[in-house]
């Protein structure tokens, strides 16, 4: 039988674009893969497991005691996602993954968009408006400026697209599930993903140290201090740590300022994907550009996302509606982040090498400075009330 007639026989045997699914039998080995490391990995809702990475590094927190009022292991970024992705590398790579597992595991590139879409609700703006004008500018003001600068830099430093805008949304948010957010739409592979919220984090690491040292030398007030810290370290655990680390009063003031941070983060991956997007549409002939290289228009499901922010940012979903979907996030970006540990090799993650590292050690030693420098003119100038 020729190609033509099988495709014919093909369309005519087709009930629907679920026919394009695999079995369930040829998926069942995969998705029970990605379900055990997920319920083995955080406390999630339906599934009474006491046996999990999360209680295992509460517990040790409990051990180790409180940082700067923060929680050892929420400051290395413990989360609904980097646990399931850790606990997937260690299985396999140290057992290995059987060939009946991937077909499973390739339902990770349906479940991101899913959960993608369920984190709308999550961000609402309303929130940030009591925070004040000149804070508000400066969070969305340096999220803009950090992605353009970040993805200007890797360009110079001539670092694949793809890694450069992972860590251009990463860094520009200050949250490493942008990384995670970013992968289907900047279509990057999964070790840039990994390598990129390494990076992410563990600049975060340094810069919580190094910032309340420039506070101080600066004599940043409290207030001026818990915003830098925020806006210049990001992550929550750590922007806080770094804040506390200054002074309890400026500990105080970043967890005000950090709602602001948080809920305009939807802004900074669609910025990303969109210089990236019309980039890739200007230079189609380009075979350097591979970053959003396969999405042939804006995608329908990150309108849906778009949508749904907008209903959230009127204040259109209620609480109890919130905190249940957000549940239901946490059981898909495990599931997802669970297949991705599992698809993927440590020699995946380490062959990005040190390029990276330092596009983002300059992106964000640059934002640092030019943060502080806006920060003391708006202190001096009467913008940030002492």
């Amino acid at each position: 039988m020729n190609t033509d007639s099988m495709a014919i026989n093909y369309e005519l045997g087709r009930k629907s674009w679920f026919s394009a699914l695999y079995g369930l039998k040829a998926v069942l080995p995969g998705l029970l893969a990605m379900f055990f490391v997920a319920i083995f990995s955080n406390n999630l809702a339906g599934v009474p497991n006491p046996f999990t990475l999360q209680n295992l590094f509460a517990w040790l927190d409990g051990v180790i005691g409180p940082v700067h009022h923060q929680s050892f292991f929420q400051v290395l970024n413990s989360n609904f996602v980097w646990n399931p992705l850790l606990l997937g590398l260690i299985i396999g790579n140290v057992f290995g993954v059987p060939d009946c597992w991937k077909r499973g595991l390739s339902y990770i590139h349906m479940l991101m968009p899913l959960g993608i879409i369920m984190l709308a609700p999550h961000f609402m703006i309303g929130h940030a408006f009591k925070l004040g004008a000149a804070p508000i500018l400066i969070c969305t003001a340096f999220l803009f400026l950090t992605a353009t600068m970040t993805l200007w830099i890797s360009k110079l430093f001539k670092l694949d697209d793809r890694h450069g805008s992972i860590i251009a949304g990463g860094l520009a948010t200050g949250d490493p599930h942008v990384c995670a957010i970013l992968m289907p739409l900047i279509k990057a592979k999964g070790g840039q993903v990994v390598h990129s919220t390494a990076c992410v984090i563990g600049f975060g690491l340094v810069s919580m140290f190094l910032l309340p040292v420039l506070g101080e030398w600066m004599g940043l007030t409290p207030k001026a201090m818990g915003l830098a810290s925020v806006v210049g370290v990001g992550n929550n655990a750590q922007s806080l740590f770094a804040a506390f680390g200054s002074s309890y009063e400026a500990g105080r003031w970043a967890t005000w300022y950090d709602v602001g941070r948080h809920v305009i983060m939807p802004a900074g991956f669609l910025y990303v994907f969109i210089v990236m997007f019309v980039r890739k549409l200007r230079r189609r002939d380009d075979e350097t550009v591979m970053a959003t290289r396969g999405i042939k228009s804006f995608p329908i499901w990150l309108g849906v996302f778009v949508f749904l922010w907008v209903l959230a940012c009127l204040h259109l979903f209620k609480e109890p509606a919130h905190h249940a979907i957000f549940e239901m996030v946490k059981w898909d970006f495990s599931l997802a982040a669970g297949a991705l540990g599992l698809s993927m090799s440590f020699r995946e993650i380490t062959q990005h090498g040190l390029k990276g590292v330092a596009v983002t050690a300059v992106a964000g030693v640059l934002r640092i400075v030019l943060l502080l420098a806006a920060i003391a003119l708006c202190a001096k100038t009467g913008l940030l009330a002492a």
